[in-house]
């Protein structure tokens, strides 16, 4: 979860009160070494995805701190060995008739975004298209471990895009 620089707090407030609007009550949060990063570990994150966008469409004036939701599926060391090996097992997911992107945030990386694409789109065996994929295969570095994720674009929540929407 993201939030602005400074209201780290607020943010993890406001998530965890809507975790538990929601139903759901094992909620882990914490600060990351990076400003307006919050690490969070929910029970059954794809319902409370779809229970956070629906909140904020029908009350968007009351999610006023969180900024962006990214679901990460697996956590590995920042080595390029490991992060190809949990993209080759992710990628799994991609349908035989889908399409993905590549996409990379990186704080802190020993490594160009170059290197990664190049060494990622070798294990995934399906056609890539930039403008509108079926899946994103998404790479969240913050230094010594990195976010491995290959998700539906819609599975990216931004609270600012559906309030813009609403």
């Amino acid at each position: 979860m993201t939030s602005a620089k400074g209201l780290e707090a607020k943010a993890s407030a406001e998530f965890k009160e809507i975790a538990l609007l929601s139903g759901i009550r094992k909620v882990v949060i914490d600060r990351s070494a990076y400003d307006g990063v919050i690490e969070v570990d929910v029970e059954n994150p794809k319902a409370l995805l779809s229970f956070l966008t629906d909140f904020v469409r029908s009350e968007p004036f009351r999610v006023r701190y969180i900024l962006r939701v990214i679901p990460v599926d697996k956590v590995v060391d920042t080595k390029a060995a490991e992060i190809v090996k949990a993209v080759k097992e992710l990628s799994t997911s991609i349908g035989p008739g889908e399409t993905f992107r590549i996409t990379i945030e990186s704080r802190d990386s020993p490594y160009t975004d170059k290197q990664l694409i190049d060494a990622l789109a070798d294990v995934v065996d399906r056609k890539v298209s930039l403008d509108s994929p079926d899946k994103i295969v998404l790479l969240e570095i913050f230094g010594e471990y990195a976010g491995v994720s290959v998700i539906s674009p819609h599975d990216i929540v931004s609270i600012q895009k559906l309030k813009r929407a609403t």
